[in-house]
């Protein structure tokens, strides 16, 4: 009988970690830091209780040509991802159903699978680390000339692709305040397929990056804090390439059901992290 107590404890065990969710840290000093910023940023509990975030995003950039502005409205549903996206200068529409991505009247240069997170995550991405495939490597103390005070500099990493529209060869170097412990910025890597391909990467380069985003400022919204103002650069922030801003943030508005339906003029996007 004690055998048979024994040999089921040991199989709870096995199958606990095999079901084991959440990131995976290098070391305690990592999940420290981690802890910290996310405490930093008003906690994980209160982040994980939301319902739905809509927000506004404003990127300008001398690189987008003509109209050099990116606008969209964005409603995602925190628990799911589902979400929908409305351009009002160019006057497309998109929408992910939790399985497929579609757009109507696109006209944004990337992929409609691509944008549909991207601003998501910069916007939540010091919760975001606490994501399931997430790999989180050591912790260092550093000086940048990007930011006034030293800065923890944490490798984020996937084992594979954390959603529609990602790549497992995704990265992200935070670097976390080492006073205020919140998120300063960040180097990020993009590595997925399709959006290699619009920007006519190599076919045997892998990812694009590292480029380098300073959060300049910080909203507090119901007790959470997150990095509204932003600005990009190259690696060494030697030169700067586009200005962001998010605005209209609202938290557990109503999800709109009826754009979860795919109008009959839409286009599907593969949304593979496969390269043409």
């Amino acid at each position: 009988m004690k055998k048979l107590l024994s040999l089921t404890i040991t199989c709870l065990m096995i199958s606990g970690v095999l079901v084991a969710k959440g990131p995976e840290y290098a070391s305690e000093d990592t999940k420290n830091v981690i802890e910290k910023m996310i405490m930093a940023h008003g906690g994980y509990e209160k982040w994980e209780a939301l319902k739905t975030i809509s927000f506004t995003t404003a990127m300008h950039s001398e690189s987008l040509g003509f109209l050099r502005f990116w606008i969209k409205d964005q409603v995602v549903e925190m628990d799911t991802r589902r979400t929908y996206q409305d351009w009002p200068l160019v006057g497309s529409k998109m929408a992910f159903d939790g399985e497929k991505v579609w757009s109507t009247d696109w006209r944004v240069g990337n992929p409609p699978s691509h944008q549909h997170s991207v601003f998501f995550y910069y916007l939540n991405l010091p919760w975001l680390t606490q994501d399931d495939h997430v790999v989180l490597g050591d912790v260092s103390l550093v000086e940048h000339k990007a930011f006034d005070n030293k800065v923890y500099k944490i490798k984020m990493s996937y084992t594979e692709a954390p959603t529609v529209g990602k790549s497992a060869k995704d990265t992200y170097t935070l670097y976390i305040d080492s006073k205020s412990y919140l998120l300063a910025g960040y180097e990020y890597t993009v590595g997925y397929g399709p959006m290699l391909d619009v920007m006519g990467m190599p076919k045997d380069q892998d990812f694009f990056g590292p480029m380098l985003r300073k959060n300049n400022y910080q909203a507090d919204i119901d007790g959470l804090k997150y990095p509204v103002l932003f600005t990009t650069h190259d690696a060494d922030f030697s030169t700067q390439y586009g200005d962001h801003a998010i605005y209209n943030l609202e938290v557990n508005v109503k999800f709109d059901e009826s754009r979860m339906i795919k109008p009959d003029n839409a286009v599907i996007d593969p949304a593979l992290d496969v390269r043409k």
